[in-house]
């Protein structure tokens, strides 16, 4: 007994690209770039983990400092001024990460806006790094994290801009 069954058009003819389709896969400097960002994503939040590790270490100091300058200030001045130097560091370590995050996403999508954001986010970087390090401000576990940051967003910038990622964002863009 043999039942004919309807037959069906073939995938591969098909008009509408899908995700596996040659210029929506991501190329690997897509994919270097995006892992680079995620790795960035984790040297922020070890940043911020250690800037709230030493917050009492920089305390002493201020206060050490703001003795020998003979200014007058109360514990209870010190104290406020501390509770918000950690909220600062907090919500900038949160952005941090949500900035990596956000641009690991956007560009792994191919959306060309990413790619110059993200340019620009690792150009403020290096203007961040060097800004702390002539203020001779930072531990030295901080400055390796800030070096490392510096050199994971210029490397993931770099692999934006590489020819595959080009054709990856314009591929993406037509959409």
């Amino acid at each position: 007994m043999s039942t004919d069954y309807p037959s069906y058009p073939d995938e591969s003819a098909r008009a509408e690209p899908t995700a596996h389709d040659a210029g929506t896969q991501q190329p690997p400097s897509i994919r270097t770039a995006v892992t680079l960002m995620r790795v960035g994503a984790v040297i922020s939040a070890l940043s911020l983990i250690v800037g709230l590790l030493t917050l009492g270490a920089l305390k002493d100091e201020v206060r050490l400092q703001l003795d020998d300058s003979g200014t007058n200030f109360s514990q209870s001045d010190l104290d406020a001024a501390f509770k918000v130097a950690v909220a600062v560091i907090i919500i900038l370590g949160l952005i941090g990460v949500a900035l990596w995050l956000w641009m690991a996403s956007a560009n792994g999508k191919g959306k060309k806006w990413a790619r110059v954001v993200a340019t620009i986010l690792a150009v403020m970087n290096v203007l961040s790094l060097l800004y702390a390090l002539s203020a001779g401000t930072q531990t030295v576990v901080s400055t390796l994290l800030g070096i490392a940051s510096v050199l994971v967003g210029v490397a993931a910038a770099v692999f934006l801009y590489r020819s595959d990622a080009t054709q990856y964002y314009d591929a993406n863009s037509r959409r």
